[in-house]
Protein backbone atom coordinates (compact mmCIF):
# COMPACT_ATOMS: atom_id res chain seq x y z
CA UNK A 1 0.00 0.00 0.00
CA UNK A 2 2.87 2.66 0.63
CA UNK A 3 3.87 2.81 -3.08
CA UNK A 4 -0.17 3.81 -3.32
CA UNK A 5 0.39 6.75 -1.24
CA UNK A 6 3.50 7.99 -2.97
CA UNK A 7 1.45 7.67 -5.84
CA UNK A 8 -1.45 10.08 -3.99
CA UNK A 9 0.96 12.27 -2.75
CA UNK A 10 2.63 12.85 -6.09
CA UNK A 11 -0.47 13.48 -7.72
CA UNK A 12 -1.40 15.53 -5.45
CA UNK A 13 1.69 17.79 -5.40
CA UNK A 14 0.84 18.29 -9.48
CA UNK A 15 -2.35 19.88 -8.33
CA UNK A 16 -1.34 22.48 -6.14
CA UNK A 17 1.32 23.27 -8.78
CA UNK A 18 -1.67 24.05 -11.67
CA UNK A 19 -3.45 25.54 -9.01
CA UNK A 20 -0.80 27.89 -8.62
CA UNK A 21 -0.45 28.56 -12.45
CA UNK A 22 -3.53 29.25 -12.72
CA UNK A 23 -3.68 31.82 -9.91
CA UNK A 24 -0.30 33.30 -10.87
CA UNK A 25 -2.12 33.69 -14.60
CA UNK A 26 -5.38 35.17 -12.82
CA UNK A 27 -3.08 37.74 -10.91
CA UNK A 28 -0.72 39.03 -13.45
CA UNK A 29 -1.92 42.86 -14.42
CA UNK A 30 -4.18 43.09 -16.60
CA UNK A 31 -2.40 45.62 -18.72
CA UNK A 32 0.18 42.70 -19.48
CA UNK A 33 -2.93 40.00 -20.66
CA UNK A 34 -4.43 42.86 -22.65
CA UNK A 35 -1.48 44.95 -24.11
CA UNK A 36 -1.77 46.25 -27.68
CA UNK A 37 1.75 45.65 -29.35
CA UNK A 38 1.44 48.05 -32.47
CA UNK A 39 4.53 47.30 -34.39
CA UNK A 40 6.03 50.51 -35.97
CA UNK A 41 8.29 50.79 -38.95
CA UNK A 42 10.42 54.02 -40.36
CA UNK A 43 13.65 54.62 -42.11
CA UNK A 44 14.38 57.34 -39.13
CA UNK A 45 18.29 56.25 -37.53
CA UNK A 46 18.53 55.83 -33.81
CA UNK A 47 19.64 59.02 -32.27
CA UNK A 48 18.13 61.18 -34.44
CA UNK A 49 15.05 63.25 -33.70
CA UNK A 50 12.68 61.51 -35.64
CA UNK A 51 14.01 58.26 -33.58
CA UNK A 52 13.77 60.17 -30.09
CA UNK A 53 10.50 61.89 -30.75
CA UNK A 54 8.97 58.40 -31.46
CA UNK A 55 10.48 56.29 -28.79
CA UNK A 56 8.98 59.58 -26.41
CA UNK A 57 5.52 59.04 -27.97
CA UNK A 58 5.57 55.30 -27.21
CA UNK A 59 6.33 55.65 -23.82
CA UNK A 60 3.79 58.75 -23.12
CA UNK A 61 1.12 56.06 -24.65
CA UNK A 62 1.96 53.43 -22.68
CA UNK A 63 2.02 55.56 -18.74
CA UNK A 64 -1.23 56.93 -20.34
CA UNK A 65 -3.10 53.70 -20.76
CA UNK A 66 -1.25 51.95 -18.00
CA UNK A 67 0.76 50.01 -20.47
CA UNK A 68 -2.01 48.55 -22.40
CA UNK A 69 -0.50 50.33 -25.70
CA UNK A 70 3.15 49.51 -26.77
CA UNK A 71 5.26 50.82 -29.42
CA UNK A 72 7.37 48.40 -30.84
CA UNK A 73 10.00 50.78 -33.08
CA UNK A 74 11.98 48.79 -36.26
CA UNK A 75 14.19 52.00 -37.13
CA UNK A 76 17.04 52.29 -39.70
CA UNK A 77 15.11 50.76 -42.17
CA UNK A 78 15.21 47.09 -40.67
CA UNK A 79 12.18 46.33 -42.04
CA UNK A 80 13.10 47.41 -45.92
CA UNK A 81 12.49 50.49 -47.59
CA UNK A 82 9.15 52.07 -47.41
CA UNK A 83 7.07 50.42 -49.98
CA UNK A 84 7.71 46.99 -48.16
CA UNK A 85 7.04 48.22 -45.15
CA UNK A 86 3.37 49.33 -46.83
CA UNK A 87 3.44 45.51 -47.99
CA UNK A 88 3.88 44.57 -44.59
CA UNK A 89 1.66 46.48 -43.05
CA UNK A 90 -1.08 45.30 -45.92
CA UNK A 91 -0.27 41.93 -44.84
CA UNK A 92 -0.76 42.68 -41.02
CA UNK A 93 3.19 41.77 -40.47
CA UNK A 94 3.58 45.26 -38.95
CA UNK A 95 0.76 47.96 -38.34
CA UNK A 96 1.98 51.96 -38.54
CA UNK A 97 5.14 53.61 -39.99
CA UNK A 98 6.32 57.04 -40.43
CA UNK A 99 6.86 57.71 -44.32
CA UNK A 100 7.84 60.30 -46.37
CA UNK A 101 5.51 60.64 -49.41
CA UNK A 102 6.91 58.29 -50.76
CA UNK A 103 5.77 55.01 -48.59
CA UNK A 104 2.59 57.28 -48.42
CA UNK A 105 1.88 57.90 -52.20
CA UNK A 106 1.84 54.11 -52.00
CA UNK A 107 -1.59 54.23 -49.81
CA UNK A 108 -2.91 57.32 -51.11
CA UNK A 109 -1.19 58.94 -53.94
CA UNK A 110 -2.89 62.19 -53.96
CA UNK A 111 -1.20 63.77 -50.53
CA UNK A 112 2.05 63.53 -53.40
CA UNK A 113 1.21 66.82 -54.44
CA UNK A 114 2.98 68.49 -51.21
CA UNK A 115 6.01 67.70 -52.75
CA UNK A 116 5.76 68.92 -56.07
CA UNK A 117 8.67 71.18 -57.07
CA UNK A 118 8.64 74.96 -56.38
CA UNK A 119 5.17 74.01 -55.29
CA UNK A 120 5.74 76.11 -51.39
CA UNK A 121 7.73 79.18 -51.03
CA UNK A 122 7.51 79.22 -47.12
CA UNK A 123 6.62 76.94 -44.21
CA UNK A 124 4.13 79.00 -43.26
CA UNK A 125 2.30 78.40 -47.01
CA UNK A 126 2.72 74.57 -46.57
CA UNK A 127 1.53 74.93 -42.88
CA UNK A 128 -1.39 77.05 -44.05
CA UNK A 129 -2.70 74.74 -46.77
CA UNK A 130 -2.04 71.21 -44.75
CA UNK A 131 -4.15 72.70 -42.16
CA UNK A 132 -6.94 73.67 -44.40
CA UNK A 133 -6.98 70.19 -45.75
CA UNK A 134 -6.42 67.99 -42.86
CA UNK A 135 -10.22 66.50 -42.74
CA UNK A 136 -10.10 65.86 -46.00
CA UNK A 137 -6.59 64.09 -45.78
CA UNK A 138 -7.77 61.80 -42.74
CA UNK A 139 -11.21 61.15 -44.77
CA UNK A 140 -9.05 59.34 -47.81
CA UNK A 141 -6.22 57.64 -45.66
CA UNK A 142 -9.11 56.20 -43.77
CA UNK A 143 -11.14 55.33 -47.14
CA UNK A 144 -7.86 53.74 -48.37
CA UNK A 145 -7.59 51.52 -45.07
CA UNK A 146 -5.27 53.85 -42.90
CA UNK A 147 -5.55 56.31 -39.66
CA UNK A 148 -3.61 59.20 -40.60
CA UNK A 149 -2.06 60.16 -37.15
CA UNK A 150 -0.39 63.21 -38.40
CA UNK A 151 1.48 65.23 -40.86
CA UNK A 152 4.59 66.45 -40.76
CA UNK A 153 7.61 68.13 -43.14
CA UNK A 154 11.60 66.80 -43.43
CA UNK A 155 12.75 70.19 -44.56
CA UNK A 156 13.23 72.23 -47.42
CA UNK A 157 15.34 69.82 -50.18
CA UNK A 158 18.49 71.59 -51.80
CA UNK A 159 20.60 69.90 -54.10
CA UNK A 160 23.93 68.86 -53.01
CA UNK A 161 27.01 67.78 -55.23
CA UNK A 162 30.72 67.87 -56.05
CA UNK A 163 30.68 70.35 -58.83
CA UNK A 164 29.20 74.26 -57.94
CA UNK A 165 25.34 73.96 -59.56
CA UNK A 166 24.26 77.38 -60.57
CA UNK A 167 22.51 76.97 -63.14
CA UNK A 168 20.25 73.98 -65.00
CA UNK A 169 22.80 73.71 -67.78
CA UNK A 170 25.28 72.78 -64.69
CA UNK A 171 22.70 69.88 -63.76
CA UNK A 172 22.94 68.64 -67.39
CA UNK A 173 26.24 67.87 -67.55
CA UNK A 174 26.99 64.74 -68.03
CA UNK A 175 29.33 64.40 -64.98
CA UNK A 176 26.32 64.65 -62.81
CA UNK A 177 24.76 61.54 -61.78
CA UNK A 178 21.47 63.21 -59.63
CA UNK A 179 19.89 60.53 -57.57
CA UNK A 180 15.84 59.96 -57.74
CA UNK A 181 14.00 57.29 -55.54
CA UNK A 182 12.94 54.26 -57.82
CA UNK A 183 9.26 54.92 -57.22
CA UNK A 184 9.30 58.54 -56.99
CA UNK A 185 7.32 60.04 -59.76
CA UNK A 186 7.67 63.19 -59.68
CA UNK A 187 11.11 64.05 -59.04
CA UNK A 188 11.47 61.43 -61.85
CA UNK A 189 8.72 63.32 -64.02
CA UNK A 190 10.83 66.74 -62.88
CA UNK A 191 14.41 65.72 -64.20
CA UNK A 192 13.11 64.75 -67.12
CA UNK A 193 11.28 67.82 -67.76
CA UNK A 194 14.55 69.48 -66.80
CA UNK A 195 16.89 67.21 -68.72
CA UNK A 196 18.90 66.05 -65.84
CA UNK A 197 20.21 62.34 -66.19
CA UNK A 198 18.81 60.29 -62.64
CA UNK A 199 19.92 56.99 -61.17
CA UNK A 200 17.07 55.97 -59.57
CA UNK A 201 17.99 54.24 -56.10
CA UNK A 202 15.77 53.19 -52.70
CA UNK A 203 16.91 55.47 -49.76
CA UNK A 204 18.46 52.58 -48.56
CA UNK A 205 21.08 52.22 -51.31
CA UNK A 206 21.95 55.71 -51.50
CA UNK A 207 25.07 55.68 -49.07
CA UNK A 208 26.95 52.71 -50.93
CA UNK A 209 26.40 54.24 -54.25
CA UNK A 210 27.80 57.23 -53.11
CA UNK A 211 30.22 55.17 -51.91
CA UNK A 212 31.18 53.22 -55.34
CA UNK A 213 30.79 56.81 -57.50
CA UNK A 214 26.81 55.80 -58.91
CA UNK A 215 25.59 58.58 -57.54
CA UNK A 216 27.23 62.28 -57.03
CA UNK A 217 24.44 64.68 -56.99
CA UNK A 218 21.14 64.38 -54.93
CA UNK A 219 18.31 66.93 -53.85
CA UNK A 220 18.20 66.31 -49.58
CA UNK A 221 17.23 68.41 -46.73
CA UNK A 222 20.43 69.19 -44.63
CA UNK A 223 19.12 67.10 -41.17
CA UNK A 224 19.26 64.20 -43.66
CA UNK A 225 22.19 64.63 -45.46
CA UNK A 226 23.66 64.68 -41.86
CA UNK A 227 21.82 62.11 -39.94
CA UNK A 228 21.80 59.82 -42.95
CA UNK A 229 25.41 59.99 -42.81
CA UNK A 230 25.41 61.42 -46.66
CA UNK A 231 27.11 64.61 -46.77
CA UNK A 232 30.79 64.14 -46.09
CA UNK A 233 30.20 62.64 -50.02
CA UNK A 234 29.90 66.31 -51.36
CA UNK A 235 31.28 70.09 -51.73
CA UNK A 236 29.08 71.76 -52.66
CA UNK A 237 24.77 72.85 -52.32
CA UNK A 238 22.75 74.98 -53.73
CA UNK A 239 20.92 77.54 -52.31
CA UNK A 240 17.36 77.10 -54.24
CA UNK A 241 15.19 74.26 -53.10
CA UNK A 242 13.92 72.26 -54.89
CA UNK A 243 10.89 71.19 -53.04
CA UNK A 244 10.00 70.56 -49.39
CA UNK A 245 9.56 67.14 -48.38
CA UNK A 246 6.61 66.00 -46.64
CA UNK A 247 5.78 62.85 -43.95
CA UNK A 248 3.29 61.63 -42.22
CA UNK A 249 2.63 58.93 -39.38
CA UNK A 250 -0.19 55.99 -40.21
CA UNK A 251 -1.86 53.31 -38.75
CA UNK A 252 -3.83 50.39 -40.34
CA UNK A 253 -7.08 50.62 -39.90
CA UNK A 254 -7.40 47.36 -39.10
CA UNK A 255 -5.36 47.35 -35.99
CA UNK A 256 -7.38 50.42 -34.72
CA UNK A 257 -9.99 49.02 -34.83
CA UNK A 258 -8.53 46.74 -32.04
CA UNK A 259 -8.31 49.27 -29.81
CA UNK A 260 -10.37 50.23 -27.34
CA UNK A 261 -12.47 53.63 -27.73
CA UNK A 262 -10.19 55.24 -24.81
CA UNK A 263 -6.87 53.22 -26.50
CA UNK A 264 -7.67 54.95 -29.59
CA UNK A 265 -8.09 58.20 -27.89
CA UNK A 266 -4.99 57.95 -26.17
CA UNK A 267 -3.46 56.68 -29.62
CA UNK A 268 -4.38 59.82 -31.45
CA UNK A 269 -3.78 62.49 -28.87
CA UNK A 270 -0.20 61.75 -28.36
CA UNK A 271 0.26 60.99 -31.73
CA UNK A 272 -1.00 64.68 -32.68
CA UNK A 273 1.07 66.23 -30.14
CA UNK A 274 4.51 64.33 -30.88
CA UNK A 275 3.82 65.25 -34.43
CA UNK A 276 3.36 68.97 -33.78
CA UNK A 277 6.36 68.92 -31.54
CA UNK A 278 8.23 67.19 -34.54
CA UNK A 279 7.70 69.60 -37.28
CA UNK A 280 8.95 72.73 -34.92
CA UNK A 281 12.06 70.25 -33.90
CA UNK A 282 12.98 69.08 -37.64
CA UNK A 283 12.51 72.64 -38.57
CA UNK A 284 15.51 73.91 -35.97
CA UNK A 285 17.26 70.79 -36.78
CA UNK A 286 17.54 71.65 -40.53
CA UNK A 287 18.88 75.14 -39.42
CA UNK A 288 21.12 73.85 -37.62
CA UNK A 289 22.49 70.91 -40.04
CA UNK A 290 22.77 73.97 -42.71
CA UNK A 291 25.29 76.06 -40.23
CA UNK A 292 26.98 72.66 -39.44
CA UNK A 293 27.60 71.68 -43.20
CA UNK A 294 29.09 74.72 -43.32
CA UNK A 295 31.28 75.93 -40.63
CA UNK A 296 32.30 72.12 -39.80
CA UNK A 297 31.90 70.13 -42.73
CA UNK A 298 33.22 72.79 -45.15
CA UNK A 299 30.30 72.51 -48.03
CA UNK A 300 29.99 75.65 -49.54
CA UNK A 301 26.66 77.08 -50.60
CA UNK A 302 26.58 78.18 -54.38
CA UNK A 303 24.40 80.70 -55.20
CA UNK A 304 21.90 79.34 -57.43
CA UNK A 305 21.63 82.35 -61.08
CA UNK A 306 18.59 84.91 -60.84
CA UNK A 307 18.67 84.35 -64.98
CA UNK A 308 17.67 80.40 -64.17
CA UNK A 309 15.57 80.76 -61.04
CA UNK A 310 12.86 81.92 -63.46
CA UNK A 311 13.34 78.75 -66.10
CA UNK A 312 13.17 76.38 -63.40
CA UNK A 313 9.89 77.97 -62.02
CA UNK A 314 8.97 77.34 -65.54
CA UNK A 315 9.84 73.72 -65.71
CA UNK A 316 8.39 72.94 -61.85
CA UNK A 317 4.60 73.90 -63.20
CA UNK A 318 5.48 72.10 -66.18
CA UNK A 319 5.62 69.13 -63.89
CA UNK A 320 2.71 70.21 -61.94
CA UNK A 321 0.73 69.66 -65.31
CA UNK A 322 2.15 66.57 -66.55
CA UNK A 323 0.76 64.60 -63.41
CA UNK A 324 -2.44 65.82 -63.81
CA UNK A 325 -4.62 62.33 -63.85
CA UNK A 326 -1.59 60.29 -62.68
CA UNK A 327 -1.54 61.44 -59.08
CA UNK A 328 -3.37 63.91 -58.37
CA UNK A 329 -7.11 65.04 -60.15
CA UNK A 330 -7.18 68.89 -61.77
CA UNK A 331 -9.63 70.22 -59.22
CA UNK A 332 -6.98 68.97 -55.86
CA UNK A 333 -4.13 70.95 -58.39
CA UNK A 334 -6.48 74.33 -58.41
CA UNK A 335 -7.88 73.66 -55.05
CA UNK A 336 -4.16 74.07 -53.36
CA UNK A 337 -3.30 76.96 -56.42
CA UNK A 338 -6.00 78.74 -55.12
CA UNK A 339 -5.43 78.60 -51.18
CA UNK A 340 -1.88 80.02 -51.99
CA UNK A 341 -2.65 82.70 -54.18
CA UNK A 342 -5.67 83.63 -51.68
CA UNK A 343 -2.97 83.36 -48.96
CA UNK A 344 -0.42 85.27 -50.59
CA UNK A 345 -2.51 88.32 -51.09
CA UNK A 346 -3.48 88.30 -47.53
CA UNK A 347 -0.04 87.93 -45.99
Amino acid sequence: MKPKRTHSKAHAVKLVGVFLLILGMLCLPVAHLHAKAIKFATLAPKGSTWMNNFEAMGKEMRAKSDGELRLRIYPNGVQGDELDVVRKMRAGLLHAGAMTATGLGEIQKEVLIFQLPRMFRTYDELDHVRDYLQTDLERTFKDAGYILLGMGDIGYYYIFSNQPIRTIADLQSPTVKMWARTSDRIALEFYENAKIATVPREVTQVLPSLYSGQLNTLAASPYVAVALQWYDQFKYMSDLPVNVGVGATVITREKFDELTPLQQKVLRETAQAYQSDLIQNIRKDNDRALEALQKKAGIEVVEFAESDRDAWDALAVETHNALVGEIYSQDFLDKINDLLEEYREKN
